[in-house]
């Protein structure tokens, strides 16, 4: 059985050895060959009595492939939430938007002088290391690799996050401390998960690193299927994307994993995904992998037939972009006039829109940015809770500005009909329908639009939208730079920027420096409150409801049951090393 399970591997390609395969997957049919045992991939270790001992597999479904690992291509589909099955960094997201050590032995604080703010606002953090990790080839984790790989995070191949910018060094007075010296005192020293500061193995790479072919670099086997890393499950076959096999690690640091074996694999249809479930070929589905529909399908199906679960949480805060850039907003008056703004508002119900979208599930209220789960979020308390669906005050708010209705149309000042742009993409389709609705009651001229997958990238098409466009963005301080004046889409940036409203305020502008620079977090709360109140007075965005993010474990499999409390998509696989299954 060994010798078959070698034949049917990836590494027998040639005619002969197909051939070879056959002949040994015949004979082994012909001496009545033991059927393998449920949860088993593969033939294992056997029983006293010869019989072969199960190995036990999870089976995870993502949308797409992955085409490398590390930080260059960091994956969707599905695929994003499970990087820490073979992966591990600094720090992990805990429950209730919190941060717990993973590479780290703690968290930097004030309290043992790990945190340090200097005269001149400069900061500095220690981060002290476990002194027991090993990369999968068995060689240890240390200092340097973070140093190495902060240095590979700063370069512009790194595509890393915004954190980099704030960096100044990165040194290891010892294997097991790292110090980060920051330019100036930042808001979020300790948002370091794996995403934002990607460890890589400083002695298997740094000598192609230093060499300055960036091509070449990128183009490593260890970034396929050579992969080296830190989590619970070691890489052993890529399945050039499609279908990843890792192993556990029995040397994990935190202990070895209660499973042998986990696959991803990919399947790009949620419906063949969601029938996958149904018939148990695979164990679990993230987020991102099913649209709500199938998630709550399959959710009632699976109370009542006790099938599995499907878990839930809070992500992102949906709203409604609005044009505020005159040159390219249609009609103007959106983009100049708040009375128009609030009008529209006005008219959407937003209670019978969050149960057209996500039915039957509750907290998806949008009156604040803020998570729930957010400690600062009572202070910051719900700013848009002052709009609420009201048509009489819709029409009277569009009357101020100078729009009334005239045979059941909206004209404007000039005596125009009122033509409005509602954009929104392919998996919006339903939604912009409804919300155009509310509009054509009041009588205007609505057209519904669809950014087509080819245009998906491209900046200025995204930017240059006419007056709305359904959008989602990761809430509380993440959202923020969204608002940032300076982050305008524009031209001379080639309509590069994290405001795609085109937003300008320049009291949201010192409200962000403010917050960057700030690290008490009652203090963070107090600025969050302004900001908020500052949206809320200029609705920049419409806020319509939280989404609901939805991942489904089969009955049987125990595993994400912190999922519910997560405030990040990124910790799916935070605890991959105690999944189990009966």
């Amino acid at each position: 059985m060994v010798a078959l399970a070698l034949c049917l591997s990836r590494r027998y390609a040639s005619m002969a050895q197909w051939g070879i395969c056959w002949a040994v997957l015949f004979g082994a049919l012909a001496c009545g060959a033991p059927a393998r045992q449920a949860g088993s991939t593969g033939d294992g270790p056997t029983g006293r009595a010869g019989a072969p001992v199960a190995i036990k597999t999870l089976t995870i479904g993502a949308l797409d492939g992955v085409k490398s690992y590390g930080s260059f291509e960091y994956p969707g589909g599905g695929l994003a939430s499970l990087s820490e099955i073979g992966s591990n960094g600094l720090v992990t997201d805990g429950v209730a938007g919190g941060l717990e050590p993973r590479l780290a032995t703690a968290l930097p604080s004030f309290d043992d002088n790990t945190i340090k703010i200097f005269p001149d606002g400069r900061m500095q953090t220690t981060w002290k290391l476990r002194d027991n990790v090993l990369w999968h080839d068995g060689v240890p984790f240390t200092a340097d690799d973070i140093v190495f790989s902060a240095e590979i995070g700063r370069d512009p191949i790194g595509q890393s996050g915004t954190t980099y910018r704030f960096i100044e060094s990165v040194d290891a007075p010892d294997p097991h401390t790292a110090v980060i010296n920051w330019k100036t005192t930042y808001f979020k020293p300790l948002e370091l998960p794996l995403a934002e500061l990607w460890p890589y193995p400083k002695h298997l790479l740094e000598e192609s690193y230093r060499s300055g072919d960036t091509a070449a670099f990128q183009s490593l086997p260890y970034f396929t299927s050579a992969y080296v890393h830190l989590g619970p499950f070691r890489l052993i076959d890529w399945g050039m994307g499609e279908e990843q096999v890792f192993e556990r690690f029995d040397r994990y640091f935190r202990g070895p994993p209660r499973v042998d074996r986990v696959i991803i694999r990919t399947i790009p249809d949620p419906n063949t995904l969601y029938a996958n479930l149904k018939a148990r070929a695979v164990d679990i589905a993230p987020e991102k992998t099913m649209p709500s529909d199938l998630s709550l399908s399959l959710r009632d199906e699976w109370q009542r037939s006790s099938g599995g679960v499907v878990r839930q949480r809070q992500e992102n805060w949906r709203y409604l972009l609005v044009q505020l850039n005159s040159e390219w907003a249609r009609p103007v008056e959106v983009a100049e006039d708040i009375r128009v703004r609030r009008g529209l508002y006005a008219a959407i119900d937003l209670e019978a829109l969050r149960a057209f979208a996500l039915p039957g599930v509750p907290d998806t209220n949008a009156d604040s940015f803020m998570y729930q789960s957010d400690p600062r979020a009572p202070t910051v308390g719900k700013p848009f809770a002052r709009y609420r669906h009201d048509p009489a005050m819709a029409m009277q708010e569009l009357a101020n500005a100078g729009w009334r209705s005239v045979d059941g149309r909206v004209i404007n000042a000039a005596g125009e009909p009122v033509q409005l742009s509602l954009r929104g993409s392919p998996i919006d389709t339903k939604e912009v329908a409804v919300i155009a609705q509310y509009w054509r009651t009041l009588g205007l001229a609505v057209t519904e639009e669809v950014v087509p997958p080819a245009r998906q990238q491209d900046r200025e098409y995204r930017a240059k939208f006419a007056s709305f466009e359904i959008q989602s963005r990761e809430p509380g301080d993440h959202i923020v730079g969204n608002f940032d004046s300076r982050r305008r889409p524009t031209p001379d940036n080639s309509y590069v920027g994290s405001n795609p409203t085109s937003y300008i305020n320049p009291a949201m502008d010192r409200l962000i420096d403010r917050l960057s620079g700030t690290l008490d977090e009652g203090q963070q709360a107090l600025i969050l409150k302004d900001m908020g109140e500052t949206l809320a007075a200029d609705l920049p965005v419409l806020p319509t409801y939280f989404r609901v993010q939805m991942a489904a474990v089969i009955s049987g499999v125990r595993a994400l049951d912190d999922y519910p409390g997560m405030t990040q998509p990124r910790a799916l696989a935070r605890n991959a090393y105690l999944w189990d299954r009966d």
